[in-house]
């Protein structure tokens, strides 16, 4: 028998057929275990996208963001455990459970420095072009960089005025001519006040010499006659414009300016450290005729830096910013909103209207006085007709020393006129020139007068910019340290909080992650799969990131 041959192959056959049973159960239980798993994976992914199905309704219709809704937040885990739960509790070939879903690593909407609102808009925006968009402020952000020369240029001349003054205060006080020892404290206050004041004659009377007398006369009639120079009526107007307030001159209403004003606290800007703001121009009224008072001024303005990246890289946030928040010139927008000059406020973050519209003025009227005084200084024109009324003022009083310091201050009180009419067509809608030329220039030692109380009108040039486009030159320097990412969140959270009290930004999630834990049935416990468990299952972590 031993020696029989028959059936060896069958045999064979019998032995190998357990083995390669063996390998195809092996191979069913991992594609059913590789098939649970993937359906565990779905589960999880489906449970995410349930989630983030509550996002804030009123965010994505007002400004087109998707955030989840802040009153989701409380009931995440419950959600995804119910959806689970429905997802996983069907008659089916598959057998498995959810253990654990836990919610970590959360990112919200003001997380890495607005990246994520950014990213948001970046989605909506993506399809503008913002290329040709962004060609229409290069001019005015290079008239922004003169202005931080004109700034010097006009420093250095109100310091060359102060040296006059102080000269000519020394001669006259070694010279015993003065009738009188200047004040001190005005400096030039005393020469061109009394220049302005007193055009009845009474300085040059005050001098005892009939000759003077009849010198001062003379020039008196030049001042005010031969070259029509009301150079009085334009010192008490400016003077008066200053103590009224920017918005009383530049709003043809100031009682249509709106008095909206918010609490800033819980704001996601104030968790930031807060900038320095640009100083106000009208916390003292200005004499214009003192250049202490003028350096004063020059020294607290600073020139907002516009980034070229920004202008390149990022200027869909400006067209955003246009189309999604009001600004002092959008008048049909009838949204109910917190703040009426949202644009406004992202530039000046300041709590009501009144304080954001007086501070973009105030930026407004820095930039075009800086350009308009850098303009008229060079002009040789003005220089001539500034030096002739120079000398005319200063001979009243016997003070011709003092010309260059009055040609100064009578180039800083003209350019800031000029500069008032321009803020005030900007603030009518209106466009101005960006850079005065000899053609755009309006304000006249003539004209000065009837053009300021008359409010204009104002000459336009070949390149010209309108009240929005300086809004964007302002908001440019924002751009690069995030502030103005900051404050669109919180007119965002102002408006929605209008009708879901309690709303805030900094808990509306833009991303979370789930990790899972799922306990797995084995096909055959007989034929166990990689990793089961004693119990005939398995268990399988999931770790997975849902975002918008």
């Amino acid at each position: 028998m031993l020696r029989q041959e028959g059936g060896q192959v069958t045999v064979f056959l019998a032995l190998t057929f357990f083995i390669l049973l063996g390998a195809a159960l092996c191979v069913l239980e991992g594609m059913y275990s590789y098939m649970e798993s993937s359906l565990a994976e779905d589960a999880v992914k489906g449970a995410g996208n349930y989630v983030l199905a509550n996002y804030d309704r009123n965010l994505f219709e007002r400004y087109h963001l998707f955030f989840l809704d802040p009153r989701e937040r409380e009931r995440m885990e419950t959600d995804g455990k119910e959806y689970l739960a429905k997802y996983l509790d069907k008659k089916s070939f598959f057998r498995f459970s959810c253990r654990r879903l836990d919610i970590t690593d959360e990112k919200t909407a003001v997380d890495e420095d607005g990246l994520y609102l950014k990213h948001q808009i970046r989605e909506w925006m993506k399809y503008w072009e913002v290329a040709k968009a962004g060609e229409s402020l290069k001019e005015l952000l290079e008239s922004a960089r003169d202005a931080r020369t004109a700034n010097s240029l006009a420093k250095s001349d109100m310091g060359e005025a102060e040296s006059a003054i102080r000269e000519s205060e020394n001669d006259n006080g070694q010279s015993g001519q003065n009738g009188g020892e200047p004040d001190a404290g005005g400096q030039s206050g005393s020469a061109a006040d009394g220049a302005g004041g007193q055009n009845d004659g009474t300085a040059a009377g005050q001098s005892g010499n009939e000759n003077n007398g009849s010198a001062s006369d003379h020039d008196k009639e030049q001042t005010g006659g031969k070259t029509g120079i009301q150079w009085k009526d334009l010192r008490e107007l400016l003077t008066n414009i200053t103590r009224s307030g920017i918005l009383v001159y530049v709003t043809d209403d100031v009682g249509e300016v709106s008095t909206l004003s918010v609490d800033t606290e819980n704001l996601p800007s104030v968790q930031r450290v807060s900038e320095k703001e640009a100083a106000d121009f009208f916390s003292g009224a200005l004499s214009f005729l003192k250049v202490d008072e003028w350096k004063k001024l020059l020294g607290e303005i600073r020139t907002e830096e516009g980034g070229s990246r920004v202008l390149a890289d990022e200027f869909y946030l400006l067209e955003y910013i246009e189309d999604n928040f009001a600004s002092y010139v959008d008048e049909n927008d009838k949204v109910e909103r917190a703040l009426k000059y949202e644009t406004e406020y992202l530039i000046a973050g300041k709590a009501s209207d009144m304080d954001n519209l007086k501070a973009v003025a105030d930026r407004i009227l820095c930039l075009r006085f800086l350009s308009n005084y850098m303009y008229l200084s060079q002009n040789s024109q003005w220089k001539a007709a500034s030096g002739s009324a120079a000398a005319a003022l200063t001979g009243i009083l016997g003070f011709p020393q003092a010309k260059k310091a009055v040609q100064v201050l009578l180039t800083a009180a003209v350019s800031f006129g000029e500069s008032m009419l321009d803020v005030h067509a900007l603030f009518t809608g209106e466009e101005v020139p960006v850079m005065k030329d000899a053609s755009t220039w309006n304000l006249t030692l003539e004209n000065a007068v009837s053009l300021l109380k008359n409010r204009g009108p104002v000459k336009k040039g070949n390149v010209n910019a309108d009240y929005e486009d300086y809004l964007k030159l302002f908001l440019l320097s924002r751009m690069e340290r995030s502030a103005a990412l900051f404050r669109m969140m919180d007119i965002m959270q102002l408006n929605v909080a209008l009708e879901e009290p309690g709303f805030l930004m900094e808990k509306a999630l833009f991303a979370f992650r789930w990790e899972a834990e799922f306990s797995c049935g084995g096909w055959f416990t007989v034929f166990p799969g990689t990793g089961q468990s004693g119990t005939g299952g398995f268990t399988v972590e999931l770790d997975r990131m849902n975002s918008y």
